[in-house]
């Protein structure tokens, strides 16, 4: 393929060129680089038009599973109590026999988060509202499901009166299929996702889904890059190491070892040094999922078996743990999340290489959570420029459906800091917008020959720096508008692999 006319943006600076060039691609890379290249017989042409040309944009955390049932899911984000939601529940099924919708089919609703609930859930009171109907709401952070006796029986679970939450609730998350209805939406949402994300400049992702998503992706047609994690449970059957090519067109292979340590804030279970309150009767330190023996020893294997390693860990007890038992494997390695760092974490990363797997949309969700359950320490809470700033790669995604799979989002929220009026939170943690787009590009850091033959055309360039104030901050004005102005970047072409997408 030749494209012609474009302007090449270096991440470094954020500059694209004054005069377009040329660019082939063959083979998958990116072949020549020049002011003017003539076509080749039979080579296809697509005229740039003067377009801002950037690498190809990278999730780096998603769980497509999860994210390609949220086209038939109910939302229940933003609810903030269990009535709240079981009418929310009450009215879908109202809807559903006015619709004439098989009444079999399971309603799966996802969103909610227990952090705002005074009263708990319970199953009693989820099986008055939908009888029979299996039903699964999952919490917004992917790390609890509320389900009824009709779910919990069907996925063979024994009777219960509460939530499932962390590893008991992971165990079940691929089996959801099993649902009446469920595997249908899943096919469907499957291509919706990868239409959707290649309409963003998205040319790959992380998947991070649990099962065996090696084995589900080659049959999904893939129109994108797919890197797919392992668990524990599955590492005996992972194919190869990390990089082993996967399927015919080269798209799918073989990605981390992702173990979970710790939960999540709004399930109240991320694993902290320190205790910690939520003014409705939990205080405690939060969980650890996976202790450091257990970990040390899934490292290891993974290790042996050629495979780097993506470890959950939220709280800053759970980094510690986390990167002690990383150094003592000496594996290649990124921290999922890394929300809460303390000094000597930050170091420790930047001494061993460990790259900082972050989702900055998370910070505009957890802001009051974070500044109500740990007051006095949003300062250790996303802490993307002292990352950078002691030299740790940072990778941005968006643990999709957490967050919506959108890397325009995420490299505003690592800009700016707020999803409201106010100022950005903790300010002196702000990328410039060149910085986070570098952070989304799979360490790419410009169109050069040799590179992946994976690109994004823009309609302009929205990665001009940030003024400084006085205070050697960014300007909290100037800061909102470059964030506004990455939210409203247009797409106008996605290449993936020499293949134009959109």
């Amino acid at each position: 393929m030749l494209i012609r006319q474009i302007r090449p943006v270096d991440t470094a600076t954020g500059h694209a060129p004054a005069r377009p060039v040329d660019l082939r691609l063959h083979d998958g890379v990116i072949a020549e680089i020049a002011p003017s290249l003539s076509p080749t017989a039979g080579e296809e042409q697509l005229d740039g038009g003067g377009a801002i040309a950037i690498p190809g944009l990278w999730d780096q955390h998603v769980h497509t599973g999860q994210l390609s049932q949220a086209h038939a899911r109910l939302n229940t984000s933003g609810a903030e109590s269990v009535g709240v939601i079981l009418e929310l529940v009450r009215a879908e099924l109202d809807a559903r026999r006015d619709d004439r919708t098989d009444p079999r089919r399971a309603l799966i609703g996802f969103g909610h988060r227990l952090v705002d609930f005074a009263v708990q859930p319970t199953v009693p009171a989820l099986d008055e509202v939908t009888g029979a109907v299996p039903t699964v709401l999952i919490g917004g952070d992917a790390h609890h499901a509320w389900m009824n006796s009709a779910a919990l029986a069907a996925l063979g679970v024994p009777p219960r009166d509460g939530i499932l939450a962390e590893e008991d609730w992971f165990a079940l998350a691929p089996r959801l299929p099993e649902l009446p209805g469920v595997e249908d939406s899943v096919a469907t949402g499957a291509a919706m996702m990868q239409r959707q994300a290649l309409d963003l400049g998205v040319v790959g992702l992380v998947d991070m889904e649990w099962g065996r998503p090696w084995k589900s992706w080659p049959a999904q047609s893939p129109r994108m890059r797919i890197r797919t994690a392992v668990y524990p449970a599955e590492l005996a059957h992972a194919p190869g190491p990390t990089g082993t090519v996967l399927d015919p067109t080269g798209l799918v292979t073989m990605g981390p070892l992702k173990v979970i340590v710790d939960g999540a804030l709004g399930s109240h279970s991320a694993y902290t040094r320190e205790a910690y309150s939520d003014g409705h009767g939990y205080a405690g330190r939060g969980v650890l999922s996976y202790g450091a023996d257990e970990l040390l020893d899934a490292l290891t294997r993974a290790s042996a078996q050629g495979l780097t390693a993506a470890v959950h860990a939220i709280g800053d007890a759970a980094a510690q743990i986390a990167l002690g038992a990383i150094a003592q494997v000496d594996i290649p390695a990124r921290l999922e999340h890394a929300q809460m760092l303390a000094d000597d974490d930050v170091a420790a990363m930047a001494a061993l290489g460990v790259t900082a797997s972050v989702q900055p949309a998370h910070l505009l969700d957890d802001r009051d959570a974070t500044e109500s359950l740990w007051p006095d320490r949003g300062t250790q809470a996303f802490r993307l420029r002292d990352l950078l700033s002691a030299g740790v790669p940072l990778a941005l995604g968006s643990d999709a459906p957490v967050a919506p799979l959108d890397p325009w989002l995420a490299m505003a929220a690592a800009v700016h800091r707020s999803a409201d009026d106010r100022p950005g939170w903790h300010p002196g943690q702000q990328l410039q917008p060149r910085e986070a787009l570098a952070a989304s590009t799979d360490g790419v850091r410009r169109l050069e020959a040799g590179g992946p033959a994976d690109l994004v055309l823009l309609e302009e360039s929205p990665f001009g720096d940030v003024p400084l104030g006085a205070d050697g901050l960014m300007v909290d004005a100037a800061a909102r508008e470059a964030a506004l102005r990455l939210r409203e970047t247009r797409v106008l072409t996605t290449i993936v692999a020499a293949r134009a997408s959109s």
